[in-house]
């Protein structure tokens, strides 16, 4: 279905279940109240080899720009590169490293990554990496924390609330990127200079089925936009966001709970997103759709010795 539009005026019909701002509906049937989750069945919780395949999703999530994804097994990272992209996109992730070595091993991550022309930065999540306690460890020794955010999980697609016939939701196909990029550009203030080539990026990613994308327009005006990233039995949600006049007016709740259901349709039994760790807005946001915390990451930059 690449559009849904409301032809004329929206009627519930007769035999569906009352929608409420404290209902969610489950994937199996049930349905989630302020009482607790009803009959039949219930959401599993999240398993730790889900967090670990959220884990490397969320890391691998440049492929989709073209950079090139790849666990090191001799480093002992997962190791992202993009020439000439910088940090952004060239990073070690998922360290595992031995508690009495880590040192040395994070010293030869470092040189790798300075042999490819990159500065030095690591990836890291609190719950998952070895050995534990490696972000104040890296502190300590002078790399700079640059950026932090929850990622957060649901196991259930949430109920989506009556559309406004005025809304019209598009799936992004590999031949009608412009007002997507462009929208995307003015949302997250991307350099216009990169426009061609993220044009190209991303109609190369919607080509290989990994990726699909979203374009919310209201009276054929784009407001809203986001992207969901199929990984290995999880789905992932990102670069959602609205313009800033359709700012809380619940266009990113609606376009949550779309994409979460788009996630689950395609086999998924976990959906995950990240927000930034300052963001209180969007995290009630995704928590009135029940999203749980899953484990925190941050991104370290190496000191300048």
């Amino acid at each position: 279905m690449s559009e849904l539009r409301p032809s004329g005026p929206v009627r519930r019909p007769d035999t569906a279940r009352p929608r409420t701002a404290d209902a969610h509906e489950h994937g199996d049937g049930a349905v989630s109240t302020p009482e607790g989750i009803a009959p039949p069945g219930s959401v599993e919780p999240v398993t730790h080899d889900e967090l670990l395949r959220i884990q490397r999703h969320m890391a691998g999530l440049p492929h989709h720009a073209g950079a090139e994804v790849a666990q090191d097994d001799v480093l002992g990272v997962l190791m992202v590169r993009q020439r000439g992209a910088g940090p952004a996109l060239n990073y070690a992730a998922m360290p595992r490293w031995e508690a009495a070595t880590w040192r040395a091993s994070l010293d030869r991550a470092a040189d790798a990554m300075r042999r490819d022309g990159c500065w030095p930065s690591v990836l890291l999540a609190d719950r998952l990496d070895r050995p534990p306690g490696l972000d104040q460890a890296m502190g300590a020794l002078g790399w700079r924390r640059l950026q932090g955010e929850t990622v957060l999980w649901v196991g259930h697609a949430s109920v989506v609330p009556h559309l406004d016939r005025r809304l019209r939701f598009e799936a992004v196909r590999a031949r009608s990127v412009d007002d997507h990029e462009a929208l995307e550009r003015q949302i997250f203030g991307v350099d216009p200079g990169r426009a061609a080539a993220r044009r190209m990026e991303l109609a190369a990613a919607l080509t290989l089925g990994r990726l699909r994308a979203f374009v919310v327009r209201f009276d054929d005006e784009p407001i809203a936009v986001a992207r969901l990233s199929q990984g290995d039995g999880v789905a992932g949600i990102y670069a959602l966001g609205v313009t800033a006049a359709r700012r809380r007016q619940g266009y990113g709740t609606l376009l949550t709970a779309i994409a979460t259901r788009a996630g689950m349709a395609t086999g998924n039994r976990i959906v995950w997103l990240s927000v930034e760790d300052d963001n209180d807005a969007a995290r009630r946001v995704y928590e009135r759709l029940d999203f749980q915390a899953a484990f925190r990451w941050s991104r370290w930059l190496a000191p300048a010795d």
